[in-house]
């Protein structure tokens, strides 16, 4: 999710097949020198049967096995055509594939006069045989093992700058036993050969090669496709050296295998193609675009009676109305719902539990920001959801999946309005806490410094545990969020985390009181950098609300003057906090400014008193005993009191 893709054998082998065929079929009538690297055994000679089944009868295949005491390609090659003299006929097909370099020896025997391995001898003839290789004018396709693969551009030079591709094949894994090796410790054979799809510039080799034979494949439909997502995952992952023109070409390959899965009716790739274009156009913001290509995926998907493929739609689609900006927001989160739902007809826990775990993430994330329903109801469902994703996302299959969903299951909790607030919190600090375990700042510094931030917030509201040490934990978490989270790389973050610490150094139990209050008011005005009236209205507001309340407590500076400073700043979050608009925000916002007026020492004290008076039975029409009880008592207490004192 995060990190580069790592992309399982089977696609690693498909992806070397197919271009493997592709430039068997491509370059016939000329010398193509193809290297194929597996690890010996069985698994190589599948794939050779494979493909030489597949290219019969068009293009007849023909296979020499290397002499081990005299390796030399040119020489097996020879033979071969010496005993087929149809390969010398003008315009002969062929694709000859040479094996045996699996068995060449390391060592040098004692009775070896010529002190050289078989292995440097292979590469000794390899070096100095191209020039020769020009009379066999057929592809070619060496098997070499993955160490001699590393050192064939070492060791002979010549030979693999002539090279037309290198195709990597992993074989399976063998299957888990209990064998215990001399040390006596436990181990499995495994195969280790495990790597990233093939390199960029081995994928480029390969389109380039196809493109100047002019040879239009299914073949190179897929060679396009997996190019393109190189590049979008450069660019996801952050390899990429040029976002923009990364992002270009990425679009651009994509572009052409549609076009080829269109020619050569592929729909079932091309339903997989659209989604994945799609998805680039998702992260530049281009919505009109994205809703076109997840359509067109759902409708062949769907003309296929293909459940898999639409499953996958629909989820795509889920995403998009979950993060689509415009329009009726409610609706938008209403139809992501229904298309997550829609996929739980395939996703199952059983059938395909990965996609099931992150459907379920994805629905939670739905409801967790849903605007219909009850909020109660909403935050309920999201935590299910969570919770039925980490019986299949566990820390040792899909840490960073997990990890992920412990966060958001902690956001969850911690907002929950049902159960006990306590225990609520407790739940949340302990997912955080499980999630930074995965998300350490080295490995995901953004996602490390968002956990960091969230915790802390849940250490300041926490209810169990010592106040005061609840709030130096919440500090501490901020203030590590901020090593990252910077003005200049994120600044909204920067902001809202600012904003958090000021709330935690304002109510600080320890330290001197009046510097608490200081840091307070230094982390607020800070916040105010990024979140201005035009910017981030909302935001703006509630720290002006904030900034308002150290202002009021401050005990540094000119007391009367603190007070003005209070006033002016809930008097500005009062232009966005309406009573229309945010009824709540402005009742608390009345509420505190009516506090202010009430303790303001400039000014006609008569005066004073009536605009507190106003402001506090303004708070009244919203803070009800029905609604907020709590905050009813609270500011029907302050009016009280207020009217004790002027009499």
């Amino acid at each position: 999710m995060l990190n580069t893709e790592i992309v399982d054998d089977k696609s690693i082998n498909e992806d070397s097949y197919d271009g493997l065929v592709s430039l068997i079929e491509a370059t016939q009538g000329v010398l193509s020198l193809l290297i194929a690297s597996c690890k010996p055994g069985d698994f190589p000679t599948q794939i050779i049967n494979r493909y030489e089944a597949e290219l019969a009868p068009n293009i007849p295949c023909y296979r020499v096995v290397l002499n081990q005491k005299e390796p030399s390609l040119r020489s097996g090659l020879e033979q071969l055509v010496k005993d087929n003299p149809e390969l010398k006929a003008p315009q002969a097909l062929a694709a000859i594939t040479v094996t045996g370099t699996e068995a060449l020896r390391e060592f040098v025997s004692q009775a070896d006069s010529n002190h050289r391995s078989e292995l440097s001898r292979f590469f000794g003839y390899l070096q100095w045989t191209r020039e020769g290789l020009r009379e066999f004018p057929f592809p070619i396709v060496l098997w070499v093992t993955p160490n001699i693969l590393s050192r064939l551009s070492l060791e002979a030079p010549d030979f693999w700058s002539w090279r037309s591709g290198v195709f990597r094949f992993v074989s399976p894994a063998v299957p888990e036993t209990g064998v215990v090796n001399q040390t006596g410790e436990s181990s499995l054979l495994i195969e280790l050969e495990r790597r990233l799809s093939l390199p960029l510039d081995e994928l480029l080799e390969q389109v380039e090669n196809l493109e100047q034979q002019a040879m239009e494949t299914p073949a190179l439909a897929t060679i396009y496709n997996r190019v393109a997502n190189t590049y979008a995952n450069r660019v996801k992952t952050r390899q990429a050296q040029d976002y923009s023109q990364e992002i270009d070409r990425a679009i651009h390959f994509f572009d052409k295998s549609l076009a080829l899965q269109e020619k050569f009716n592929l729909p079932q790739a091309q339903s997989d193609t659209l989604l994945q274009l799609g998805d680039i156009y998702r992260d530049l913001g281009l919505w009109e675009r994205v809703f076109d290509l997840y359509q067109q995926s759902l409708e062949i998907a769907r003309n296929l009676k293909d459940r898999l493929r639409e499953a996958a739609a629909l989820g795509s689609l889920g995403n998009l109305y979950q993060q689509y900006p415009q329009g009726d927001r409610a609706n938008s989160l209403e139809r992501a719902i229904a298309f997550y739902t829609a996929a739980f007809s395939v996703y199952t826990r059983d059938t395909f539990p990965e996609d099931w775990a992150a459907t379920q993430n994805n629905l939670a994330n739905a409801y967790t920001y849903r605007i219909r329903g009850e909020r109660a109801d909403n935050l309920e469902m999201a935590i299910a959801s969570y919770t039925a994703a980490l019986t299949v996302y566990t820390p040792e299959a899909f840490p960073e999946d997990w990890a992920m969903t412990q966060h958001n299951l902690g956001e969850a909790y911690r907002n929950r309005i049902r159960g006990e607030k306590a225990e609520n919190i407790e739940v949340a600090i302990a997912s955080y806490t499980a999630a930074l375990s995965v998300l350490t700042c080295d490995a995901f510094p953004e996602y490390w410094a968002g956990t960091q931030n969230n915790l802390g917030i849940a250490y300041y509201n926490r209810i169990r545990g010592e106040k005061a040490e609840n709030i130096e934990v919440a500090i501490a978490s901020h203030t590590a969020a901020l090593s990252v989270l910077t003005r200049d790389a994120f600044p909204e973050y920067w902001a809202m985390t600012q904003n958090n610490l000021a709330n935690a150094y304002r109510n600080r139990i320890r330290g001197e009181k009046a510097e608490n209050i200081e840091l307070a008011i230094a982390s607020y005005t800070n916040a105010l950098e990024v979140y201005t009236r035009d910017t981030f209205p909302f935001e703006w507001a509630g720290t002006q609300n904030n900034l308002a309340n150290a202002y009021r407590e401050r005990i540094r500076g000119e007391k009367a003057q603190n007070i003005e400073l209070a006033i002016a700043s809930y008097t500005n979050a009062l232009e966005v906090y309406t009573r229309d608009t945010f009824p709540f925000e402005w009742a608390m916002t009345q509420n505190n400014l009516a506090t202010a007026y009430r303790e303001r020492i400039r000014g006609e004290k008569a005066q004073n008193i009536e605009l507190a008076k106003k402001c506090y039975e303004n708070a009244l029409t919203v803070r009800t005993r029905e609604a907020f009880p709590q905050e009813y008592t609270e500011t029907l207490f302050n009016l009280g009191n207020l009217d004790r004192s002027n009499q």
